[in-house]
């Protein structure tokens, strides 16, 4: 993807102090309009301050901006007890609920599972995050550290979903989309998913998968391109309509009845696996004749 100019980013001042207090969403279909709940996290910036992707619309279809080349501008995203940011290898984690008096090293507990993230107070025994990630992580390449101002936990993915090959679209993303399960996801499409550090072979791979796709995508588009109107003859085209004896072609899925399409020859055949009775038995079979011997 391309980087966008964000120059006014950083003057971007949260109208609302509480994201929990804006109205819910609403929007019509039909003659209905349907209520959704208010969003329990907003989109920040490293500091906490809003930031402007907070008030950003998705994309249509649940589609997502991916950079693999150089990494996006960090957005994080903040919940009732964390605040963290990914690229498709690791997880950085700010505890922020940690009173600025307690973020000494000696003053906290924190221990790091591969399904889970724990940080407390020693003496008080006060929790201020704890729950099950959303994706394993390797708690050996993990760690966590305090400055006085933050407390970090940065989370190595463990992305074994990369080196499944039978993990195929979504099921093999590297991106997560709530750090822990107890938390809301975030609408696909508001944070851009960043391969950027993946190892190179990795993305080299996934370039060359993506050029193959639009390589087929445009032979596809060749191939159906009318020589009259220029348009799709599988969808768009009507040149033809009136020749009785052209044969328009169907559509990938065009078998789907969701789709609204229909094939005529089980067109009106309603087979019942219950009904036993739609099944006439076979003739038992005869008796071959005597040949001799």
């Amino acid at each position: 993807g391309d980087e966008e100019d964000d120059s006014e980013d950083d003057n971007y001042v949260s109208d609302s102090d509480e994201s929990d207090d804006r109205p819910p969403e609403q929007f019509d279909l039909a003659d209905t309009t349907i209520m959704l709940p208010p969003r329990n996290y907003t989109l920040v910036h490293e500091d906490g301050r809003l930031h402007k992707k907070d008030n950003f619309e998705p994309m249509s279809f649940g589609m997502q901006r991916v950079w693999n080349d150089r990494a996006p501008e960090p957005i994080w995203v903040q919940t009732k007890n964390a605040r963290w940011w990914q690229s498709a290898t690791e997880v950085v984690v700010i505890a922020y609920t940690v009173p600025k008096e307690r973020m000494k090293a000696a003053n906290l507990i924190v221990s790091l599972a591969p399904r889970q993230i724990h940080v407390s107070d020693r003496a008080t025994g006060a929790l201020y995050l704890h729950g099950e990630t959303q994706e394993r992580i390797d708690p050996s390449t993990s760690t966590w550290l305090t400055d006085g101002r933050y407390v970090t936990l940065t989370l190595s993915k463990a992305n074994l979903q990369i080196y499944d090959a039978k993990k195929k679209g979504t099921d093999s993303d590297t991106h997560w989309h709530r750090l822990l399960t107890e938390d809301q996801y975030v609408e696909r499409g508001m944070v851009d998913a960043d391969y950027s550090d993946l190892p190179v072979d990795m993305r080299h791979k996934k370039k060359m998968l993506e050029e193959e796709r639009r390589a087929m995508k445009k032979v596809e588009e060749q191939t159906n391109e009318c020589a009259l109107c220029g348009k799709d003859v599988r969808f768009f085209c009507d040149c033809r309509s009136g020749d009785k004896d052209y044969e328009r072609p169907l559509p990938e899925g065009w078998k789907d009845p969701r789709l609204g399409f229909v094939d005529p020859i089980f067109e009106g055949v309603k087979y019942d696996q219950s009904a036993v009775g739609q099944l006439e038995p076979k003739p038992p079979p005869q008796p071959a004749p005597y040949r001799g011997r």
